[in-house]
């Protein structure tokens, strides 16, 4: 590759590397303000991790980069809604475990079916070249992630 071609990749990267987190956010921000759902980003979030199982306040708060009180009083008001609810922890008996609920997983799985029938309904409109497109982007996306995840071990 030429010396130009290698500024124009380097200045796509560039470009691209300030893009994806932009474009992300925008994604959510919008598809937040269209939910019936009334939640907000970090608490989507914590959601998402307690699908996985239960954990201890301060692996919420070091999983989403917030404060340990931040994430207390997030737990707090997803407590308030039934969402989430404190349990011992068997491993630490002076220490609690935050755990989704059955009406929490519901409420999150209602968010996941609206944010799907969101950008399908959008993406309905394109046509099959740039639903392909998008398809390999998503690919290459979660390779990206995985390459990313293994450096931060």
């Amino acid at each position: 590759m030429d010396r130009a071609g290698v500024d124009r990749r380097s200045s796509q990267l560039d470009e691209i590397a300030e893009a994806l987190p932009q474009r992300s956010s925008a994604l959510s921000r919008l598809f937040l303000t269209r939910t019936s759902v009334c939640v907000s980003r970090t608490e989507v979030g914590v959601m998402r991790n307690l699908r996985a199982g239960a954990r201890r306040i301060t692996e919420l708060a070091a999983e989403e980069r917030v404060t340990q009180p931040a994430v207390t009083l997030l737990v707090n008001r997803l407590a308030e809604r039934g969402w989430v609810e404190r349990i011992p922890d068997p491993s630490d008996g002076r220490a609690v475990l935050v755990s989704l609920t059955p009406a929490g997983g519901e409420a999150f799985e209602r968010l996941r079916a609206e944010y799907r029938a969101l950008l399908h309904e959008e993406m309905a409109s394109l046509d099959d070249a740039e639903v392909e497109t998008l398809a390999s982007a998503v690919e290459i996306l979660d390779k990206l992630i995985a390459r990313l995840t293994e450096r931060g071990t």
